[in-house]
Order: structure tokens, then C-alpha cells, then sequence
């Protein structure tokens, strides 16, 4: 599956951000820069299923080398 980062701003200004085709915590680093550029305020944060999952073997190697 491929990575894909939906951003969405709403009418009163706040900011969602989804992220999908990640496992596990690595939707965080995915997303850090993009909340950093964002003004870095996080005011709720809610994890997918995804998060929970554990990358696998391939992954580890992509996210960590």
C-alpha cells in the first residue's frame, strides 16, 4: 500500500492531518516536519489501527537505515 498523507484544513482554521499506509508509530515521523511547518501545536491526536500494527522486516530496514 502506498503512503499517503491527507491534509485538511476546516472552515474554522484547525488543521486534521491522516496518514495511512503506515505501520506502526512511524506515521509520527511521517508527519513531524509537516506539524513543525504547521506552527508544531498538536491539540488532539488520535492513532488509526495502523499504529498498532508492527512494520514489518522491509520496513524496519527503509525507516531505520
Amino acid at each position: 500500500m502506498d503512503e499517503i498523507v491527507e491534509v485538511s484544513i476546516r472552515p474554522d482554521g484547525r488543521v486534521e492531518i491522516h496518514v495511512t499506509g503506515v505501520d506502526g508509530m512511524a506515521c509520527l515521523d511521517t508527519t513531524e516536519e509537516l506539524v513543525a511547518l504547521l506552527g508544531g501545536e498538536v491539540e488532539t491526536q488520535q492513532l488509526t489501527a495502523e499504529a498498532y500494527n508492527t512494520a514489518s522486516e522491509d520496513q524496519q530496514d527503509r525507516l531505520w537505515h
